[in-house]
């Protein structure tokens, strides 16, 4: 690269001598003479090198070029000379953060081998900035690769702190890369009970273990991810790092669930489709001599024979119902579609269970809107689900003998209702999805098929069954739906 010389130099004479010697080293040189022409030049190009005349015509002071130099050129170096030196322009001169104060008269060599020093300085530091700028773009260029990847990304220095943290990383957990930088790797990514097994992990990268370990977002999310370690060798910029690539797997393990829990449906289907009337047949011929033996029994006054029909009969009702339940699994998808007024639907089921919540010593609370939102459903349908609903917050609360059960209907935005159970209970003692799941249940008699029901009529209808803790303690059931049928909630 060629360097570009700009001399400020009244004196012609000793102008273009200093011009034809930078010439013949290669340079390109541009002379001025005055202060405003100098000053010019200064403004309107780059110089690697400015060679100024401290005394110029009309008493200017060249040393006042230096900022309009610096400013236009400011990785070039200024060399100031003078023909009568002083102190003060000396201090000047330093202040001004020249290369250096050359006296008149100079040796033109000395001149130019003190000018080839300043214009290696030049050139050094233009090496270090284009050094710095690629290595500024190669770390954009890793730190963009790192952030379009799927994996989460985690660097983790010798003394187990994060010094890296990708955007995967950042949209799981929920955590800013700069909120996490400098934290415990373990304390970020683990619970105290997972801590050993992830330090485990961190200790000895090169063995190329897996662990998974349950993640905990900043939402208090549970994650299931996979990690894997792998030792990163030292670089100039970070240092040694263990680089733990981590694996999402909480989609994957909940669609392998579902599709688990369908293939389980589907079995079950068919099972119940072909045992329901072998089943049916027997249990109502049972159920009408077991009444006409209590009647007989009643006849003769044998209490004791009357107690355990009474008991027989009670069983078989229970599994007359658990047959129900079997067959509101296996029975085909469709839905008769009509506009169901939602609040009109709630308060039916409201009506239908009062007398069993005030005979529990319970209390029932309605809360509906008015205008009631309307929605595409299947009416039957929907008050199956919500009937499930309130008998479990019944269940719940009927060994306390005391509590409160509230119906609601919400529309959290323009395009879903939501109808909502809650008691204020003793809450839930299981993750909600496993209650989801058939034959899992909370009661001692329970089948486990109740809450499978609802979510299966859910999704029937384009919508879906949130379960979790109530406000204040209890449990709170939402069956959202779609207005529309087919509408995503």
């Amino acid at each position: 690269m060629t360097p570009r010389v700009l001399v400020v130099e009244d004196n012609r004479d000793l102008a273009d001598n200093v011009q034809e010697i930078f010439e013949e080293t290669g340079a390109e040189v541009e002379v001025r003479g005055d202060f405003a022409a100098a000053e010019a030049a200064a403004r309107a190009g780059r110089y690697d090198l400015a060679l100024v005349d401290v005394n110029l015509p009309a008493g200017a002071n060249g040393l006042d070029l230096v900022p309009s130099i610096r400013e236009t050129s400011p990785a070039g170096e200024v060399i100031v000379l003078t023909g009568s030196a002083t102190l003060n322009s000396a201090i000047e001169a330093v202040r001004h953060g020249v290369f250096a104060y050359v006296p008149k008269p100079f040796d033109p060599q000395d001149l130019l081998r003190l000018s080839e020093r300043a214009l290696a300085q030049v050139r050094l530091r233009a090496e270090r900035t284009a050094l710095s700028r690629e290595l500024a773009r190669s770390e954009a260029l890793h730190r963009a690769v790192l952030d379009t990847v799927d994996s989460l990304i985690v660097g983790v220095d010798t003394d187990g702190s994060v010094r890296l943290f990708n955007r995967a990383a950042e949209q799981v957990t929920g955590l800013d890369a700069e909120e996490v930088e400098g934290r415990a790797a373990v304390e970020v990514l683990a619970e105290e009970e997972d801590r050993d097994e992830l330090r485990a992990l961190l200790a000895d990268p090169a063995a190329g273990r897996e662990a998974r370990i349950a993640l905990v977002t900043a939402d208090r999310e549970r994650r299931a991810v996979r990690w894997t370690a792998r030792p990163l060798a030292s670089s100039a910029v970070e240092g040694p790092m263990v680089i733990l690539s981590g694996a999402d797997l909480t989609e994957r393990l909940a669609l392998q669930r579902r599709a688990a829990d369908a293939e389980a449906m589907a079995a079950l289907g068919r099972m119940t489709s072909a045992l329901a009337h072998e089943i049916r047949n027997p249990l109502n011929a049972a159920t009408l001599q077991l009444e006409l033996l209590k009647r007989g029994a009643r006849k003769l006054e044998a209490e004791p024979m009357e107690r355990r029909a009474r008991i027989v009969a009670d069983e078989l009702r229970r599994l007359g119902s658990l047959l129900d339940d079997f067959l509101g699994l296996a029975r085909p998808t469709a839905v008769a579609l009509t506009l169901v007024d939602a609040a009109r639907l709630m308060h039916d089921v409201a009506q239908l269970h009062e007398p069993l919540v005030v005979e529990a010593g319970l209390v029932l609370e309605v809360a509906l809107p008015e205008p009631s939102p309307a929605v595409h459903a299947d009416a039957s349908r929907l008050k199956q689900a919500v009937t499930n609903l309130v008998v479990n917050a019944l269940d719940a609360l009927r060994e306390r003998g005391r509590g409160t059960i509230e119906l609601a209907v919400e529309s959290p935005d323009p395009e879903t209702v939501c109808l909502i159970v809650k008691d204020d209970g003793p809450g839930l003692d299981k993750d909600p999805l496993d209650l989801l799941r058939p034959f899992v249940t909370t009661k001692q008699k329970g089948t486990g098929l109740g809450l499978p029901i609802v979510a299966r009529i859910a999704e029937m209808h384009g919508g879906r069954l949130e379960i979790g803790p109530r406000e204040g303690g209890g449990t709170r059931a939402c069956l959202c739906l779609p207005r529309r049928f087919g509408a995503p909630t």
